[in-house]
């Protein structure tokens, strides 16, 4: 669910919030065609300036990490999974999402979320010019007439008709290591129930990012919204018609255009279900 994303916005010259804007020559790490959540490559976030009066682009790592876990170690362990004492795998959680019905309470527990007070208290924005989805795909047996068991996935590119970027809503955590004293600053995407468009794509859970137009973004990073109106607005999702999906190649990580439209034979056309 939304693990990599593109921030390809240098060809912009301002990135534009509300009647807000910032020149794209100040950040020069704008050029990134696919991020991919599963690195230590840092991403472009957008968050409110002191006082609320206008906008920042920093970077952050990709991966909320809770203040409860003390070192890097066990930071690793939450995210590729351990073997606990009786030799049991646990698998990894590397916490690049939250879904927006369990931003204050835990999906798990029912007890007060780990996103708790970064949804209350930091929200930011992750900047997007487009992020990368997999549709799963059951073929059928030949002699059997069943569908086998193990989908085939098909990677799409997912982007808005009218807008070179846009803005997806997040929540931010500092974290500090107490062994070595490191810092930083830790992020994660608010996900939604998926719109018609990405029911059909992203069609193994059916999640989306929330993407928000300009108000809602702003109103995002910028208010002191209750609880209620938190849980609403990462709800949200944009509207299907302004959305386009087109498969990508299945190497598209390794490409020099990893947006580049890509044909699969057989594959099936996606049908909306409005």
């Amino acid at each position: 669910m939304c693990y990599y994303n593109g921030q390809k916005v240098s060809k912009e010259e301002f990135i534009r919030l509300m009647t807000l804007e910032k020149a794209t020559k100040n950040y020069d790490f704008l050029n990134a065609g696919v991020i991919s959540g599963f690195t230590d490559t840092p991403v472009a976030v957008v968050v409110a300036t002191e006082g609320n009066t206008n906008f920042d682009i920093v970077q952050m790592e990709w991966g909320f990490i809770p203040n409860y876990l003390n070192t890097r170690e066990e930071v690793n362990r939450m995210r590729k999974g351990y073997k606990d004492t009786n030799g049991k795998y646990i698998p990894g959680q590397p916490q690049l999402n939250a879904k927006s019905e369990n931003l204050f309470v835990s999906e798990r527990s029912g007890r007060r979320s780990m996103f708790y007070d970064a949804a209350k208290n930091r929200r930011c924005l992750v900047l997007s010019s487009g992020y990368f989805d997999w549709r799963h795909v059951y073929r059928t047996n030949k002699k059997t007439g069943e569908k086998l068991k193990t989908p085939d996935k098909y990677p799409y590119y997912v982007s808005l008709r009218e807008h070179e970027y846009f803005y997806m809503a997040a929540i931010w955590n500092p974290w500090t290591d107490k062994e070595t004293g490191e810092m930083v600053n830790t992020v994660a995407l608010v996900t939604a129930v998926a719109n018609p468009l990405m029911k059909q794509v992203h069609n193994s859970k059916e999640r989306m990012p929330t993407i928000l137009n300009d108000e809602l973004a702003w109103r995002w990073i910028s208010e002191d919204l209750s609880e209620q109106e938190i849980l609403e607005i990462a709800a949200t999702q944009y509207p299907y018609q302004g959305m386009t999906a087109c498969t990508v190649a299945s190497d598209f990580l390794g490409k020099l255009d990893p947006t580049e439209p890509f044909v699969y034979e057989n594959l099936p056309a996606i049908e909306l279900v409005v």
